[in-house]
């Protein structure tokens, strides 16, 4: 019974990650071809009003359906299936609320919010996604559900339909109402997203019938969870879980609303016109954060893979173990982030001007931000593995603690810096490294301290800093002179294709890996038998 319960828990954990990787790469996508069809001035209307939105969507999605999950499996462990019922009627009531509170207040806030905010005209935009926030709000209640019954796959379901319904209804309205202007384009857009969440909603409401019908206990418990008795107590206890994850996650959200707060705010204050201080936010918080949010992808990966590892170290109380885990996952921040940043800081203004259709004045902004920001890639990779191994040991408080730190650093450096008209919007950018590099610092920290793991310069630093230089270099001189020769999208293509190559062939050469490293990583086996078939080295 163990076994299989471990069977469906893996088998959950990785439909949720696939799904959840999937996502992100969709959302990438989506977010490409938008800009290219609104340019800054339509992404400052979307750029100003997704933050508020996503800042109040982690009321009702992040620790509820944790927490619903929890109870739920709870109740389910004991075949209490009128229980599990109960929680989740009452989760859904709740639910409900807070969705119908959520979206009164961006829908009827709409004029306030594009006042503060300084963006004029995004009225429309904030009505148009405020009704996702109780649509999300309803379909949490599912998602928890389902998951406390280790039934991942309609999350995943409609995971995909939030994204894919975002990206064809999206761009279908944005088509359809460019004309009209691009504050009409942006709201198009943003309906989408509201769109997208209906179809997502009626795709894992269809899962849950379908489940019922496959249960029967379930099914039959159905009118017994509807009892009203033990209201009270049921939310008590799903807010005690939901409210410590809500706030740890409130975090990064809120930081983008500082954002939205700050940069356009202060760049008018200092002197700047209006459609300057636009189309930098626009520039910054579209086309440089998507770039550089794209290597997240894979490290997020990276780290779902640490967490049942050094779990498991911890359960058999095996200190090697938990140290030789978290020292990979140190080597995996720098050798997914330094190559990504070096990479990006060389050929950053090559890939703005691939993925997206700039002007000169853009394309010089943008380059200068994404050499700026490039340098936060190591340390947000250095986030999100660090997170996954404190998470690992069963500490999930230190990571929120760490990263609200770097985001009071992130509003106090981009006051100081913003004021000075020299800087301006690169004020933004440093203030956002400045976020990441506090909260990893202090990750690797505590994890140093707690685990007492001892770290070898070259092997964890050197390894990684020099592979990735020398890429740099190869990169930069070979770019040169493929631009020489090459149209700009082949010369472009070209120069990415040289640095993956001299990566992988210097992560060989020096072996960036050791033999027992790649045993903990996504399809490490089979780099194990190709690079060490002469014996146990490590």
């Amino acid at each position: 019974m163990e076994k299989s319960v471990k069977k469906s828990f893996v088998k959950g954990a990785v439909i949720l990650g696939v799904a959840g990787l999937l996502c992100k790469i969709i959302g990438a996508l989506f977010r490409i071809p938008l800009r290219n069809m609104m340019g800054v001035e339509g992404m400052n209307y979307y750029s100003t009003v997704y933050p508020y939105y996503s800042a109040l969507l982690v009321v009702s999605s992040a620790g509820l359906p944790t927490a619903i999950s929890k109870l739920v499996a709870e109740r389910v462990t004991l075949h209490d299936y009128a229980g599990a019922k109960r929680v989740f009627h009452k989760s859904m009531a709740l639910l409900a609320v807070i969705g119908l509170v959520t979206t009164a207040l961006m829908f009827f806030g709409a004029d306030f919010l594009a006042a503060v905010t300084n963006c004029p005209g995004a009225e429309p935009s904030f009505r148009a996604l405020a009704p996702a926030l109780f649509f999300v709000s309803v379909m949490c209640a599912y998602r928890g559900y389902l998951q406390g019954l280790q039934q991942m796959t309609g999350t995943a379901l409609s995971q995909l339909m939030e994204q894919v319904g975002k990206l064809v209804i999206g761009l279908l309205l944005v088509k359809l109402l460019l004309p009209y202007g691009y504050d009409v384009a942006a709201m198009g857009a943003l309906l989408g997203i509201t769109a997208s969440e209906i179809l997502a909603l009626l795709v894992i409401m269809a899962f849950y019938f379908v489940n019922q019908r496959r249960h029967p206990e379930l099914r039959l418990a159905a009118s017994a969870g509807l009892g009203g008795g033990r209201a009270d107590r049921t939310i008590r206890a799903i807010l005690s879980i939901a409210v410590p994850v809500t706030i740890g996650a409130s975090i990064m959200p809120l930081t983008g609303i500082v954002d939205t707060l700050m940069i356009k705010n202060i760049m008018l204050a200092t002197g700047f016109s209006r459609a300057y201080a636009d189309m930098c936010f626009a520039i910054f918080r579209t086309d440089v954060s998507t770039v550089i949010n794209m290597p997240a992808v894979l490290t997020v990966a990276l780290a779902m893979s640490l967490v049942p590892a050094i779990s498991e170290a911890c359960t058999r109380q095996d200190r090697r173990a938990m140290q030789r885990v978290s020292k990979l996952g140190l080597k995996l921040a720098l050798i997914v982030g330094l190559p990504c940043a070096v990479g990006l800081y060389v050929l950053g203004g090559q890939v703005i001007s691939f993925l997206f259709d700039v002007t000169p004045e853009e394309l010089a902004i943008g380059t200068a931000l994404m050499q700026s920001s490039a340098i936060g890639i190591i340390f947000l990779s250095l986030v999100q593995t660090m997170t996954g191994c404190i998470q690992g040991y069963g500490r999930p408080v230190i990571p929120v603690l760490n990263l609200a730190a770097g985001a009071i650093v992130k509003i106090v450096v981009m006051a100081v810096l913003m004021y000075d008209p020299a800087i301006n919007i690169q004020g933004a950018s440093i203030s956002t490294v400045a976020c990441y590099a506090v909260a990893g610092i202090l990750d690797l920290i505590y994890l140093i301290r707690v685990t007492g793991m001892r770290l070898e310069l070259w092997d964890c630093f050197g390894k990684p800093l020099a592979a990735s230089l020398a890429m740099g270099a190869a990169v930069y001189f070979g770019g040169a002179f493929l631009r020489n020769h090459l149209p700009e999208t082949v010369a472009t293509l070209g120069s990415v294709a040289v640095g993956v190559v001299i990566y992988a062939a210097l992560a060989v050469a020096l072996k960036l890996f050791s033999e027992e490293e790649l045993r903990f990583i996504p399809g490490g086996n089979r780099l194990r038998r190709l690079l060490y078939r002469g014996g146990k080295r490590k």
